[in-house]
């Protein structure tokens, strides 16, 4: 049977280990799924530290001032996920996006999904709900903000819907709808929106009106209310990998050995640890030794 291929796409940058070690981590777990068409791009500040995958992945090196510029003239952090994608989308006009935070990992083949994704649906990682009835502050504030409102011919109102942006399938056939969704984002920006989910939000606005937004959570799951946790599994699975100097077949096949569904994506945390983790982040931060990576 032809399965379709298409691009998964990872972006991380900065200098903090633990997000180049988790997308590390999703790049094994892709390669126990997808198909052997698949091919796997991350787009990298720092792109040296991937080269233990050799020619196995294909790696983009963007600097500081590509970051900066991404940002545009809002100087919004998140928008450079989108411009991301619209670098891989020019590079690649035929293929499908398939797009993933570093927190998350593939429990499942990825056969139907990248079907899905040919035939014209686009995907997000779950819906979250409607903008309107979500219950977080910065959701509240959010319909304050936009509702009534139109960004770019879409009409915000109780049915618009908020999905989680920790994957992004785009089909082949919409990749015109990073143009959108850009263009929402930056309406947003322009309009002071609160910032926190704006990018999230212009997808969610940006992609549905291509395809009705479908869900991907059967395939990929997405850690983000528990990396401390994961972060630990991670660190202690690359360093088991490293110093019994498993070869890369070895690798895969102890992911596909692991049941990634027994650790849990989510745990709640009271405000009162969060604040404390928090203070003592920042109380440490300048007092660590400062490691420099040489090539």
């Amino acid at each position: 049977m032809n399965i379709p291929s298409m691009n998964i796409v990872y972006l991380v940058f900065g200098n903090n280990l633990d997000h180049y070690q988790q997308v590390y981590f999703s790049i094994y777990t892709a390669f126990a799924y997808k198909n052997p068409e698949d091919k796997i791009i991350v787009i990298a500040e720092d792109a040296s530290l991937f080269s233990s995958f050799e020619d196995k992945i294909e790696v983009i090196p963007i600097n500081r001032e590509t970051i900066t510029e991404w940002e545009g003239e809002h100087k919004f952090f998140w928008r450079v996920k989108i411009k991301a994608l619209e670098l891989i989308a020019k590079k690649y006009p035929n293929e499908s996006i398939l797009y993933l935070d570093g927190d998350t990992f593939f429990y499942q083949k990825t056969d139907s999904l990248s079907k899905s994704l040919q035939s014209g649906q686009n995907h997000m990682h779950i819906k979250e709900g409607k903008l309107s009835v979500l219950s977080s502050k910065t959701e509240k504030l959010m319909w304050q903000q936009m509702k009534g409102k139109t960004y770019h011919s879409i009409r915000i109102n109780e049915t618009t819907s908020m999905w989680n942006a920790g994957l992004i399938g785009i089909s082949n056939q919409h990749l015109d709808s990073l143009q959108l969704t850009l263009n929402v984002n930056d309406a947003l920006c322009t309009d002071n929106v609160t910032r926190r989910l704006i990018e999230q939000m212009a997808f969610s606005i940006g992609l549905n009106e291509y395809s009705v937004l479908q869900p991907a959570d059967d395939t990929v799951g997405h850690y983000w209310g528990n990396k401390q946790q994961w972060n630990t599994i991670i660190d202690h699975f690359l360093k088991e990998t490293f110093m019994k100097k498993y070869s890369f077949e070895q690798i895969i096949d102890k992911v596909k050995e692991m049941d990634l569904l027994q650790n849990p994506i989510w745990v709640k945390e009271s405000n009162t640890q969060r604040k404390l983790r928090s203070f003592i982040d920042i109380f440490y931060r300048d007092k660590r030794p400062v490691y420099v990576i040489t090539k």
